[in-house]
């Protein structure tokens, strides 16, 4: 794991730790608890708690429904894959055993297949702080805890989609229900 990636694990479990004494919830599990931070700072970390709440929500909202997978992390991780050149050659290779990557810029959410590091820079390689992320770190866990343990009211009216409106309006929003506006985010829910 990245040394800087490290220290922002070691922050998401002490927090977890602590949430647990402060409201007597057992541990939440902490590779979910990681893919819902990830997903919280790298999708919303500019915007205000409340637009990284509604992030949260349309992240469970998607575990909850029957159209998507029933994890965070595997929730985070839709979208469509290509198998590995490597794997792909060894014809008799089981498919447990085969490697495959997110097709770029077509995931869900957008950091997770964008081709950049997903470092969670709370600190810079000398140790100094980065004030602002830092916080935005330690908000989206407290924020994932909250959600994963069902204290987070849904604020996006069961937005199951959303989108910067300043930087792309996608086509299935057409076909979709605008359910409120939270910063720099539209929220839409599916048409059932």
């Amino acid at each position: 794991m990245n040394p800087i990636n490290k220290v922002a694990m070691e922050m998401l479990m002490a927090l977890s730790l602590s949430f647990s004494a402060d409201t007597g919830q057992p541990a939440t599990n902490t590779a979910e608890l990681f893919c819902l931070s990830k997903n919280i700072y790298f999708e919303s970390r500019a915007e205000s708690v409340h637009g990284k709440m509604a992030v949260a929500n349309v992240t469970k909202n998607r575990v909850e429904s029957k159209n998507h997978p029933d994890t965070y992390c595997d929730v985070v991780k839709e979208g469509p894959v290509r198998e590995s050149w490597k794997t792909k050659k060894i014809k008799d290779l089981p498919k447990h055993k085969r490697v495959y990557y997110p097709v770029k810029h077509r995931c869900d959410f957008s950091w997770y297949c964008d081709g950049e590091k997903d470092i969670i820079w709370v600190q810079y390689m000398n140790g100094t702080a980065i004030e602002q992320n830092k916080t935005a770190w330690h908000d989206s866990v407290n924020i994932a805890l909250l959600t994963m343990t069902g204290k987070m009211p849904d604020n996006t009216g069961g937005a199951d989609h959303y989108f910067n409106h300043n930087i792309v309006y996608p086509g299935w929003a057409l076909s979709m229900t605008k359910t409120v506006v939270i910063g720099n985010h539209s929220f839409y829910k599916e048409n059932r």
